[in-house]
């Protein structure tokens, strides 16, 4: 992806730097050789969040936890440690064709445009067994979007970056290059700075079906911070407008994810993808 890193080449642990992937708010992430010879994708934290300390502590705390999630649906956490003073975590990289290149869910939805439904359905299966696995172990993830969303060859999905966002989005505002990101998968709760707990992901995972459907999430027509209003407020627009196709009965489902309260969403994400199922035919 990039040559003028100038961490590429060089080594970061065990770990020798192979090429740049990726750079979010909170790091950057590079394809990696391991000391077995494996490739795996190596996520480095940003100089600001490595002062941290809050932001240090979870970010291990985290970690260790989800080196314990073996899941088919979770990107296994292989190893963590730091690097002239910034974290790290190694996890298994996932081939998403056949060159041997990573494919998100953001990236084929921006190649495709729309998923068909059977397609959007698994995607959704895949990625509530993976929350469930998390939740278990007590974590909520709080930052399901398309980007953290990998696929496979096969078309399996499987949930990543767990552990990098805060207890809630709302302490993201503030903080550059972060809000925008995920602003478009934001549950009221998260807004509103309360407690987040599973259902906030199930939020985040019915925008994500929305846009998987529609192609964009669903205020993504709302400008600016206006958007936070339209989570707290607004209901989302009629899938049904951008997906003529949909019948009434794919269209409710779906919907349901996005209850502005959180006790009226589906008690689980394997009762949402259920539900999409039962929708789909």
């Amino acid at each position: 992806m990039s040559v003028s890193d100038p961490r590429i080449g060089s080594q970061i642990g065990e770990y020798s730097v192979d090429d740049l992937l990726g750079e979010g708010g909170m790091g950057k992430v590079y394809t990696a050789t391991g000391p077995d010879g494996g490739r795996v994708a190596l996520k480095l934290v940003k100089d600001d969040y490595a002062r941290d300390e809050t932001f240090r502590r979870r970010f291990y705390r985290e970690a260790r936890i989800a080196q314990t999630v073996q899941h088919p649906n979770v990107v296994p956490v292989l190893d963590t440690g730091e690097h002239e003073g910034l974290p790290y975590m190694a996890q298994r990289f996932i081939e998403g064709d056949q060159e041997g290149r990573s494919l998100s869910l953001d990236d084929k939805l921006k190649r495709d445009g729309q998923l068909d439904v059977q397609t959007a359905v698994q995607v959704c299966t895949d990625v509530a067994a993976g929350l469930e696995a998390l939740w278990a172990a007590g974590m909520v993830h709080r930052d399901v979007k398309p980007a953290n969303i990998l696929l496979d060859e096969s078309g399996r999905a499987y949930i990543t970056d767990f552990g990098l966002a805060k207890d809630t989005q709302g302490s993201l505002l503030t903080l550059p290059g972060q809000a925008l990101g995920s602003m478009d998968y934001m549950a009221p709760e998260q807004i509103r700075g309360e407690q987040v707990g599973a259902a906030t992901d199930i939020y985040a995972l019915g925008c994500v079906m929305y846009e998987c459907m529609c192609g964009r999430p669903p205020f993504a027509e709302v400008q600016g911070m206006r958007i936070l209003w339209a989570h707290l407020q607004d209901p989302p627009p009629d899938p049904r407008a951008a997906r003529p196709d949909m019948t009434d009965e794919f269209a409710n489902a779906l919907l349901t994810a996005l209850q502005k309260d959180a006790a009226q969403r589906p008690q689980s994400a394997g009762e949402y993808a259920r539900m999409l199922a039962a929708a789909a035919g």
